[in-house]
């Protein structure tokens, strides 16, 4: 292990993981650390241009997080105060310092990390790079594999040092440069695929948020959650309900309640979603498994819910057997006059 002159810094690219490390260093004293830097921004989406414009950041994170057209001010001050101190403290670190970037295999992360390299390039022999989805935890009794640091468990945190890489100007290198193509695509969407970050269509989860809505309205938050627990590349729910908003207006979906909220807005998939979702085989038969699924279910609560209406009706019949006659009784509460002389016989023997 190198010498340590300087302090340890520990770099990470989510709010969660930052929780997660303060609380490893800081309160339990896990691992030796002077500092934790977090990367206030998941630029794995939006726009990033030739550097990153806070503003033009902020104006692409209120557009697609807001509720009925308000902006969201509370995020807004947090971008740019995040921003502020990310670049006030990464001016700091000293050449003497110690730097682990610690990030997954995911967009978000890696992205920041990317970002991140860009500011490092004076302090290169002193950059440790831990990536916590080299790892497979076989602890708990599962196998599983972290996509990013947010994930990982304070207590586990120091687990993955052991894991540690130093990086070599090649790789820095390799790093700069991939993240140099990120910024000449500068697409709204940057996914981790085939060991690398690579800029894809803004469109690219579409078909994938529609296998997971069904032909009847149900709340956006269960095809957002679904179309998130069932990618294997991790995205962020504000992109995907953004997706659903632009699916919406592309007549791809049907919406009931309140637009661009999420907990309040209900979809379902149109005839044009179908079509455009029947160019992918296997997420058309999924959905059609999924749908004969739901339609039992659907059928199972109709018929429970007849039961109740039925029971309702012969109820309010026995109530009015003494004041109204049967012709009225029928007419009434929708049963039809044999039906009603036939819960008259059942009272009268019982």
């Amino acid at each position: 292990m190198e010498k340590i002159k300087g302090n340890v810094i520990h770099i990470c690219f989510s709010q969660s993981a930052g929780g997660s490390l303060k609380h490893a260093v800081k309160k339990k004293k896990l691992f030796e650390g002077k500092k934790i830097i977090v990367f206030p921004d998941d630029i794995s989406i939006g726009t990033i241009g030739n550097d990153i414009n806070v503003d033009k950041r902020i104006e692409w994170c209120d557009g697609i997080d807001k509720e009925d057209g308000i902006l969201n001010l509370e995020n807004t001050e947090y971008l740019k105060e995040g921003y502020k101190k990310f670049y006030k403290q990464i001016s700091k670190i000293k050449n003497s310092d110690l730097i682990y970037l610690w990030y997954g295999e995911s967009g978000s992360d890696m992205c920041g990390m990317l970002y991140t390299m860009e500011f490092l390039k004076d302090k290169v022999e002193h950059i440790y790079c831990i990536n916590v989805s080299e790892k497979i935890d076989e602890s708990d009794s599962r196998v599983y594999i972290y996509r990013t640091v947010g994930e990982v468990s304070a207590e586990k945190l120091k687990y993955f040092l052991k894991i540690k890489r130093k990086v070599e100007l090649k790789e820095y290198n390799d790093f700069i440069n991939q993240w140099n193509s990120l910024k000449k695509d500068d697409s709204l969407l940057r996914i981790f695929n085939d060991g690398k970050m690579k800029s894809v269509k803004e469109d690219y989860f579409d078909i994938h948020i529609l296998k997971f809505t069904p032909k009847e309205f149900r709340k956006s938050a269960r095809t957002v959650g679904s179309a998130i627990g069932y990618s294997e590349t991790r995205i962020s729910d504000d992109y995907i309900f953004w997706r659903v908003q632009e699916l919406v207006k592309l007549g791809m979906l049907e919406f009931k309640g309140k637009f661009g909220i999420m907990r309040e807005m209900e979809i379902k998939i149109t005839q044009k979603g179908l079509e455009l979702m029947s160019t992918d085989l296997e997420a058309i038969s999924y959905w059609r498994n999924v749908e004969i699924e739901l339609q039992k279910e659907r059928d199972i609560e109709n018929e429970y819910k007849e039961q109740g209406r039925m029971e309702e009706k012969i109820s309010m019949a026995k109530k009015l057997m003494d004041v109204l006659d049967i012709e009225i009784i029928a007419e009434k509460i929708g049963l039809t006059v044999a039906q009603v002389k036939n819960i008259e016989i059942d009272k009268t023997e019982s």
